[in-house]
């Protein structure tokens, strides 16, 4: 929910990011902390097609894909790898802007979520919310025309401040019974749990905050009909006045596969199923989108394999498993033909990387905190 808002696409990384646009509280969040820990912000900003005007203005859109990947540089900047987690506590809920009073000015706790979910594609048009009740009340995030293997940190913000604003329009010290996650996140999974104050299942086929039976009753102690009815007004020529934008069929491929990895269930006819057609119809309609299932399939597990690397709690044995290998030495093989290197040394070489890294911040950190104490001094004098 944190980084949402804005209807009009922005450039982006590639032409692709310009179909997906939001508000960018996220982003702006994250450059704060950057800027606070005395980062040079600009580069970031600059590998993720962002600007500092575009940041600094606050009705301006962002790309999501831009969004994405600058949170990720940032993340990877201050060295906070629950950095999406860490920024949805730390604004003001309204910061959210419509999506937040649509919810707080609704009956119940139910009446609330099926107003986020409806109203989420007018604040990021990039994740889709569906709400389902049952013997509990279930939110389930879908990302809609940008890979999902691509993210960490905005999926964890919205699940991080959907429970917090629920908490907050209920006045209840609202407890999740059961979170899953897609990525896998093994050496911060205690910190999630401990944030969220909730049992988390990672490496899941769905992102889902699942919450008591019975809560979907819970009266929003701030419910306004008359505001509500204006909030929902308001939303819907929102949505009448957006386009409804398509997945690229490449776009729906790769998050089929994510989801389907773990499971070594990404044959072409598993995927092809999943998304309502044949295997002969999926690998003609990839060809007139310049690509082919064999590809796609590799870049995801490419992608997979470089973030999971840099989890020092997965084995290398856990990777090749998340990314539907069944023995190591595939894996290895795989890997040598994306990079010329084997996991091991990735690894490695992220490590050292990371420590040269850490070692700069903390030297950018110090020179900042004691320039600001030499100019107390000269101002004092």
């Amino acid at each position: 929910m944190v980084g949402n808002g804005g209807s009009m696409p922005q450039s982006g990384l590639k032409q692709i990011s310009s179909l997906r646009s939001c508000g960018g509280l996220l982003s702006r969040l994250a450059y704060a902390r950057a800027r606070q820990e005395g980062i040079d912000v600009e580069p970031l900003l600059r590998k993720a097609g962002l600007t500092v005007e575009a940041i600094e203005n606050k009705d301006a859109p962002l790309g999501v894909r831009n969004q994405i990947k600058f949170v990720e540089l940032v993340a990877n900047a201050v060295h906070d790898n629950l950095l999406g987690f860490h920024l949805a506590y730390t604004c003001d809920p309204r910061e959210i802007g419509l999506l937040y009073y649509v919810a707080a000015s609704a009956e119940t706790l139910l009446d609330a979520l099926l107003r986020v979910a409806r109203y989420s594609f007018v604040v990021n048009d990039g994740i889709v919310l569906t709400v389902k009740r049952d013997d509990r009340l279930r939110v389930r995030f879908q990302y809609s025309g940008v890979a999902r293997h691509t993210d960490t940190h905005q999926i964890e913000s919205w699940m991080a401040a959907l429970i917090r604003v629920c908490r907050k329009v209920t006045d209840r010290d609202l407890k999740p019974v059961h979170v899953r996650i897609m990525h896998a996140r093994t050496q911060d999974s205690r910190g999630i749990e401990k944030l969220l104050d909730s049992e988390i299942e990672i490496g899941t086929g769905a992102d889902e905050v699942t919450f008591p039976a019975g809560s979907g009753d819970y009266p929003i102690v701030t419910a306004d009909p008359y505001l509500n009815r204006l909030c929902v007004r308001c939303a819907e020529a929102a949505l009448v006045r957006l386009q409804k934008k398509t997945s690229p069929l490449k776009i729906r491929v790769e998050n089929a596969i994510a989801t389907l990895l773990p499971h070594r269930q990404t044959r072409i006819d598993v995927v092809a199923a999943k998304l309502g057609m044949s295997a002969k119809t999926l690998a003609r309609r990839l060809a007139t989108e310049g690509s082919s299932f064999a590809d796609i399939l590799s870049t995801v597990r490419s992608a997979l394999a470089h973030r999971y690397l840099a989890d020092y709690g997965l084995q290398i044995s856990e990777i090749a498993w998340l990314l539907g290998y069944s023995e190591i030495g595939a894996f290895t093989r795989a890997f040598q033909r994306w990079t010329g290197t084997n996991p091991r040394a990735a690894r490695a070489k992220h490590q050292r990387s990371g420590k040269h890294a850490a070692n700069r911040a903390r030297s950018a950190l110090k020179s900042s905190a004691s320039a600001g104490k030499n100019r107390q001094i000269v101002g004092r004098k």
